[in-house]
């Protein structure tokens, strides 16, 4: 039995803390303190103590709720698609706004259940952070509209769906999601039955380091969101702000990942989207710096973003071509998001013609992929997104 004593003591602590707990915690503590001491200092480390400071304080503010909205790709004019979000946000009401990239930002007068926004049995939209929407645009604005129907792209650990409902939508001929996890391809699953995409996407329950394409459907284009620690998404889920400092296992995973997607599934020319919603460079920047660097394997090369891909996002396209966004760094144009990091990168490469002279060459990274394609075909030779398949071409 507790004596009386201390239980007098403990409410008399609650109390006061009840009267003047802010203001001690004001005194005290610092906005910082609420991140673990190892992701702080690799914050700091990475950005500087200023963006640091920044970073921990959008953790402290409640992000939004953003929407995406399916490509009508029989209306895919500018001004169709505005009027189809403005529609939604009508629908919605209230505070809700379009932002510039094209997520609707919900607004902070609709409570309640994610299920009770307007037109979610419709399959009108899904929920996803608008930073997060951004890798799936990587992708797709690295394709003329017209080669769309010939274009067989894979989401790389696919599940929840947000980005594989994106690329469903965007008209892409074929839509391969792989995902290692069975509980998380059911919600996979279950979110694109409710958006009326299963038909149109072939899902695989698969370890990406092991998947491979089938020789009949060689690979244009990969998003890969790798599995990751997750430090971008701390106003959302302040867990992860007190994760365990080992991420070696995800810094190797990662690696493996993206090298196996360039070298074994991809094919020459093709285009790799890199994206984690980590907000540590060694998860992001670091990566990618060990793609390009590599002594063995295929070649890659940086695609860089251009400001009218990321409208509202301008700010964060990095000097090398990369799109790094912080929590926090766009408090005008945007508003409230997820920290999340995306690079595209080009497959390098040369096809070699068996119509041709041994020695003239294309290169991949001066011609589309759809140019290379309609090339090959008229010269009757099929190509693949297997090295080896090539080199027997050339030897034949």
């Amino acid at each position: 039995k507790i004596p009386e004593s201390k239980i007098k003591f403990a409410n008399a602590i609650l109390r006061r803390l009840g009267r003047e707990g802010k203001e001690l915690l004001s005194q005290h503590t610092e906005v910082c303190d609420n991140i673990t001491p190892w992701l702080l200092e690799q914050l700091q480390k990475d950005w500087g103590n200023r963006k640091a400071k920044q970073i921990s304080e959008a953790f402290m503010k409640k992000n939004p709720i953003h929407l995406t909205v399916p490509y009508d790709q029989n209306h895919s004019s500018a001004g169709s698609r505005q009027e189809s979000l403005d529609i939604i946000k009508d629908a919605i009401g209230g505070e809700t706004c379009v932002l510039p990239n094209g997520s609707i930002k919900v607004g902070d007068d609709m409570k309640g259940l994610v299920s009770k926004i307007p037109l979610y049995d419709e399959g009108a939209w899904w929920v996803q952070d608008a930073s997060a929407s951004l890798a799936a645009h990587a992708l797709y604005n690295s394709f003329q509209p017209s080669a769309l129907a010939e274009t067989h792209v894979v989401d790389m650990c696919s599940a929840p769906g947000g980005k594989t409902a994106q690329l469903i939508s965007m008209g892409f001929k074929r839509v391969t999601a792989v995902e290692v996890s069975e509980r998380r391809s059911r919600q996979l699953k279950k979110n694109l039955e409710r958006l009326r995409m299963t038909e149109k996407c072939t899902l695989c329950l698969k370890d990406g380091t092991d998947w491979t394409a089938d020789d009949d459907n060689p690979v244009d284009a990969i998003l890969l969101d790798a599995p990751c620690s997750a430090t971008g998404t701390g106003s959302r889920r302040p867990d992860v702000l007190q994760r365990s400092s080992d991420i070696e296992d995800l810094l190797e995973t990662q690696q493996k990942l993206a090298v196996h997607c360039i070298d074994n599934i991809l094919q020459p020319g093709g285009i790799l989207v890199y994206a984690t919603c980590s907000i540590l460079k060694a998860e992001g920047e670091r990566q990618v710096e060990k793609l390009l660097s590599r002594a063995e394997g295929e070649k890659v090369e940086t695609v860089p973003f251009q400001d009218t891909e990321v409208r509202g996002f301008e700010d964060c396209i990095a000097e090398n071509g990369w799109l790094r966004i912080l929590p926090g760094d766009l408090p005008n144009s945007v508003g409230p998001c997820d920290g999340f990091f995306v690079a595209r990168l080009r497959r390098c490469g040369t096809v070699i013609d068996s119509n041709l002279d041994m020695n003239d060459r294309v290169p991949l990274e001066k011609k589309t992929v759809l140019e290379l394609k309609e090339m090959l075909r008229n010269r009757g030779l099929k190509i693949s997104g297997k090295k080896s398949d090539l080199i027997d071409r050339l030897l034949s």
